[in-house]
């Protein structure tokens, strides 16, 4: 909170605190820290390197080529920042993407350019696994060990306050620096100080609506876009893991964009997550 108000004090929007606090959602951020794979044990959350997986699980294919490991993430340790109780209390899950063709996840054509698996047996059962084959269509991301904290997400779209122009332009400055968990520096290749990893609370849209466009691709023969049923639908979708462009793992979707894995609260509660779904955004 001391952060907070501290930006709230620089970007001159210390007097909207108690407004703009109603829209700020609860996160769980994730934070990387460059570890040797083999001080990380079997089953620990992680960025890259090779997942740990039980048996029955096998690495999924797209366009007869396997997808790349983005990352596991323990639920037991995410848990412990789960502010709004949303996740399982245990289990681990896994996510791949093409990283190499990087589909939008627009298209139909599209359908297999990502996976989630969850896995919620013993650690015992896990192995650490390499990939079947290494093909130019395999792009193996450098591994980080993976920690979770607290995190604050504040929304792209403001309903409920009056902001004059001057104040929304300040409010998005201040959204920058409060979720890029510092003021706003770059790196020489234009990338964020701090990617925004984290599960949960509102998307770091670029774009349309995360929620809306990932509601509309996924039903565009029966819905309209920007019609009341994908209004009253994105309501019921949560972000599940959004994953930033980053230059330490090797990647950078789009121009500078970010990987938006949601999936719906039913599904998210049932432990449904093959249902999840994905969008890529960039600027």
């Amino acid at each position: 909170m001391q952060v907070i108000d501290q930006l709230l004090k620089e970007y001159n929007l210390i007097h909207k605190k108690e407004d703009l606090m109603k829209i700020a959602a609860l996160s769980i951020g994730i934070v990387k820290e460059l570890t040797n794979e083999v001080d990380i044990p079997i089953g620990q959350s992680k960025f890259g390197g090779l997942p740990d997986l039980p048996s029955h699980f096998s690495f999924p294919t797209y366009h007869n080529g396997y997808l790349s490991f983005l990352a596991q993430l323990n639920l037991l340790e995410a848990k412990l920042f789960d502010g709004e109780n949303l996740l399982p209390n245990t289990g681990i899950l896994y996510f791949f993407y093409d990283v190499v063709n990087q589909p939008w996840g627009f298209d139909k054509d599209d359908n297999g350019c990502f996976k989630v698996f969850y896995f919620d047996g013993d650690v015992k059962e896990l192995t650490r696994t390499a990939y079947p084959e290494e093909t130019e269509d395999y792009f193996p991301l450098p591994v980080y060990k993976a920690t979770f904290d607290k995190f604050i997400s504040f929304p792209s779209e403001i309903s409920g306050i009056e902001l004059d122009e001057e104040e929304l332009d300040r409010y998005f400055e201040f959204r920058d620096s409060i979720m890029q968990r510092k003021e706003s520096v770059e790196n020489d290749e234009g990338l964020p100080a701090y990617p925004m990893h984290y599960m949960f609370g509102e998307p770091f849209t670029i774009q349309n609506n995360v929620f809306e466009d990932v509601i509309y691709y996924d039903n565009k023969e029966k819905i309209d876009w920007d019609s009341k049923e994908i209004k009253q639908k994105r309501n019921e979708m949560v972000l599940l893991f959004q994953m930033d462009s980053d230059d330490e793992l090797g990647v950078m979707w789009g121009d500078v964009g970010i990987l938006y894995f949601c999936i719906d609260k039913h599904d998210l509660h049932d432990k449904q997550f093959d249902q999840t779904k994905f969008t890529l955004q960039c600027y």
